[in-house]
């Protein structure tokens, strides 16, 4: 039979045909004698993948036959004949070489056994590619190829490609470890695949535009090169991709026309019944479908078609073009059922403890009557789990309702403007005092218990009542109450902070465990106030680097974790790492955050940018920030403290007097109000009545709430008795300051000292402490002040000058006219005032500190 010439060629690639390197190498891992299988839905490339494959090689022996429904066993034969016969490097005088010359003139002979015969001798194998399988349905062709298959010629490798699994010819091969397969989940474009082939294109896409494209298509190959042309002929790319969906029109008829075309009716059926969901796990298809075997159909589908992707043990999703296009579909000509499958979807999710997605699902209803049926329900598990916008969009769709439903509404606004202000604001007060104006004389138990703690957290007390009825508490209100009364408490100057920790331990726990994000988060940010209070300064910044971990685990934005980052920034100043501190909370305040962590952050800006010796530091606005916090004492004194210091440095003694009368009235006689004292007073000039105050700080003639004020006054008084001639007094000040300051491993205090001070820290402190400890304090100290103020003397940094060389230390010796054993007396010096343990690292580091060239 004449075969057309275009069915045994090699195809030719498509324009901007983007090189995919690892399917290549995927597609040669196959072992001799193996079936190679690619099999995946239309449009995912497989012609094109395989056409690359062949054009790679160096000695491309291979036969390619494009199969088409008018194959019978005749026309497959003849194809195959004629493919083979053009394999190049097949010797002159081989079988294959003459199409008439196999079995011809021989009436029964078998063709496709002399076919075999004769490849059983060709070395290397021949590969037999037949593209679209999937179409060669006559009987006859199908055991001839079934022949093919399971012949086992040395000299045939047979390749495959359909879209749909092959039943009759790869079980049995498989468990043998005889077949070779490629599947949707290996030709799917991964993102830089999706960037090569934009840009091939003509198309230069921002990265976040080719992380949208690429998510929207699942990587498939028809759906980008969809995109491309549309993209070419758009002026709006960003709103395009944005949008892109399976129902724009040629991509419809796409997916209708080749993909559902080729689908058994069952499975378009339950497809359509399922696309109101990104994910469907097993459950939930269940509830949709209303088919007991939705589970083991899916699987189905994930196997033969690759149009649905497992993405663990129970959960699916199916491709997401063609789930748009079938949602649309649904939409419009089955609205009814639409509608009910979002219904349906949003209990299954509520049920499942994902408020998110119920609210998704609901919202797609446009029904109001059930988005505030939902609200009891979905609110405070939206609070629980951090869901803010999500839970603002619920509020803004109940609103314009009566009765119990509108008290949620207000009582969840009033908890909202609180949490989004970080702090006690107008509008949370105004929707609480709403709420109350409007009260029933017998609430639903869950809505008096939802304002008790509200109202505590907004004002301190609890005014509802207990409820009148039986309170079935949920987790989220137990959690809530617990959370809200530890708030209080540790705001509370007549409670000690650190009796809080066993609770909010337990909390951390409880919320991980029931997978509430926000309240672990929220947990985790008191316990950092808690480990402040206690001085374990370490523990208070793992504690905000926690809550930072479970807030970006929960996809929450970088600008509502401001009251972290303040924390881990002011964890950055005790470190004497000011560039830190400064850029950290400079990054979070370009978020613009709001309350009390945008306060904090614009005191602790201002402060690490003045210690760096930075002008234009705002000081106004960081005074003005500091005096509207309404946070823990011992948070007010860590803020107060530093802030006032950089006051007298830039304003002076009237204006700094404000801020320890602030301070004063809001927490008492405290040792850190003592401490400014002192500091003005040495400011002003009276230098006894400093020493009188900073040594009641360390008589602890006043409690103090931050574990490294007596560091700070101990340095004060080694100003005090260096200024007045007292020596030994002044190094035992500075004895004292080091041990505490090591003792808590804080280095921020000793960094900024200066002056005389300053450098008796730097002469005494490599004798004292922990080398490690001290490299970080003569590092900090060489930030604030400039050079690196490691205490070398004069002949310690000749010696460090002769490291750099390849001298020995005996030539070391000889250069500078010293013993040996001085020299190797100097080297354990710079090593310990450099914290480094070898020569090579005491360079390197010297050269980091510009000690040399």
């Amino acid at each position: 039979m004449e075969i057309p010439g275009s069915l045994i060629a090699l195809p030719e690639l498509p324009a901007a045909a983007a090189p995919r390197p690892h399917l290549i190498e995927l597609l040669d891992r196959a072992g001799p004698g193996q079936l190679v299988t690619v099999v995946a839905p239309p449009g995912y490339g497989k012609t094109v993948a395989l056409t690359q494959w062949v054009r790679a090689m160096r000695t491309p022996r291979v036969a390619w036959v494009s199969l088409d429904r008018t194959f019978d066993a005749v026309r497959f034969r003849s194809a195959l004949t004629a493919a083979l016969s053009g394999v190049p490097g097949l010797r002159p005088d081989s079988p294959l070489r003459r199409p008439t010359g196999v079995a011809a003139g021989r009436p029964g002979a078998d063709v496709v056994d002399e076919l075999l015969a004769a490849l059983d001798e060709v070395r290397p194998p021949v590969r037999v590619v037949l593209d679209d399988v999937h179409e060669l349905t006559d009987p006859d062709a199908l055991r001839e190829l079934h022949r093919l298959v399971r012949s086992g010629a040395r000299g045939l490798q047979l390749v495959l490609a359909s879209r749909q699994d092959l039943p009759l010819l790869v079980p049995g091969l498989r468990t043998q470890d005889r077949t070779h397969e490629l599947r949707a989940e290996h030709l799917r474009f991964s993102l830089a695949e999706t960037a090569t082939l934009m840009q091939l294109s003509g198309l230069e896409l921002t990265p976040r535009q080719l992380a949208t494209l690429r998510s929207r298509t699942g990587g498939w190959a028809a759906g980008l090169r969809f995109a491309a042309v549309a993209l070419l002929a758009t002026d709006d790319r960003e709103r395009f991709i944005d949008q892109l969906s399976g129902s724009e029109h040629s991509m419809a008829d796409y997916l209708a026309d080749e993909v559902m075309a080729s689908l058994p009716l069952w499975s378009r059926d339950l497809l359509q019944l399922e696309s109101v969901c990104e994910l469907l796990p097993a459950g939930l298809a269940l509830a949709l479908s209303g088919r007991p075997d939705a589970e083991q159909a899916l699987a189905e589908l994930v196997e033969v078609t690759g149009l649905v992707e497992r993405l663990d043990a129970t959960t699916y999703r199916i491709q997401p073009l063609l789930r748009t296009y079938l949602g649309a579909e649904l939409e419009r000509h089955l609205p009814g059922r639409y509608r009910r499958s979002h219904v349906t979807a949003a209990w299954w999710w509520l049920a499942a403890g994902d408020p998110v997605h119920a609210l998704s699902h609901a919202e797609r209803t446009e029904d109001p009557d059930l988005l505030r049926s939902m609200l009891p329900a979905i609110g405070l598990r939206l609070v629980a789990t951090g869901g803010f916008a999500a839970l603002r969009r619920l509020l803004d769709a109940a609103r314009g309702t009566d009765g119990p439903d509108a008290l949620w509404v207000l009582l969840l606004e009033a908890y909202l403007e609180f949490q989004l202000g970080a702090g006690t604001d107008r509008a949370a007060l105004a929707a609480l005092e709403q709420a109350g104006r409007a009260w029933p004389a017998v609430p639903q138990p869950p809505l008096a218990q939802l304002r008790g703690s509200v109202e505590l957290l907004l004002t301190g007390r609890a005014t509802a009542g207990p409820p009148r009825r039986p309170v079935i508490e949920t987790a989220e209100q137990v959690m809530l109450d617990k959370l809200c009364r530890a708030t209080v408490e540790i705001i509370d100057p007549a409670t000690d902070p650190r009796d809080a920790r066993p609770g909010l331990e337990l909390l951390v726990l409880d919320a991980r465990e029931h997978g509430f994000g926000w309240f672990e988060e929220w947990a985790w940010n008191l316990l950092g106030v808690v480990e402040l209070a206690a001085g374990r300064y370490r523990a208070m910044t793992g504690a905000a680097h926690s809550a930072v971990a479970v807030a970006v685990m929960q996809g929450r934005p970088i600008g509502s974790l401001a009251a972290s980052i303040a924390t881990i920034a002011y964890a950055d100043l005790l470190a004497g790492n000011l560039p830190a501190a400064r850029d950290r909370a400079a990054a979070a305040l370009a978020e613009e955050p709001s309350g009390e962590p945008e306060r904090t952050l614009r005191v602790l800006h201002t402060v690490a940018r003045s210690d760096l010796g930075e002008t234009g530091i705002g000081l106004p606005r960081c005074r003005s920030a500091l005096f509207e916090l309404s946070a823990p004492a011992v948070v007010l004194a860590a803020l107060a403290v530093p802030e006032h210091r950089v006051e007298l440095s830039h304003a002076g003694v009237a204006s700094a007097a404000g801020t320890t009368e602030w301070l004063r009235d809001r927490t008492g006689e405290v040792a850190e109000v003592l401490l400014m004292d002192a500091r003005a007073h040495w400011a002003a000039g009276l230098h006894d009545e400093a020493r009188s105050a900073a040594e009641a700080v360390v008589a602890e003639a006043a409690p103090a709430l931050l574990a490294h004020t007596p560091v700070e006054a101990h340095l004060l008084l080694a100003d005090c008795a260096l200024r007045g001639g007292e020596p030994d007094r002044g190094r035992a000040e500075v004895v004292a300051a080091l041990e505490g300051a090591a003792r808590l491993d804080v280095v921020g205090p000793p960094a900024l000292a200066s002056g005389p001070v300053g450098d008796l820290l730097e002469t005494m402190s490599a004798g004292l402490s922990d080398p490690r400890w001290h490299g970080r304090l003569m590092t900090a100290r060489e930030i604030v002040h400039g050079r690196h103020r490691a205490g070398l003397s004069d002949r310690e940094v000749a010696v460090l000058e002769l490291l750099a060389s390849l001298l020995s230390a005996a030539e070391i010796a000889d250069e500078l006219t010293v013993s040996v054993n001085t020299v190797k007396t100097h080297v354990r010096s710079i090593y310990a005032k450099l914290a480094v343990g070898n020569r090579r690292d005491a360079v390197l580091r010297a050269r980091e500190l510009d000690l040399l060239s």
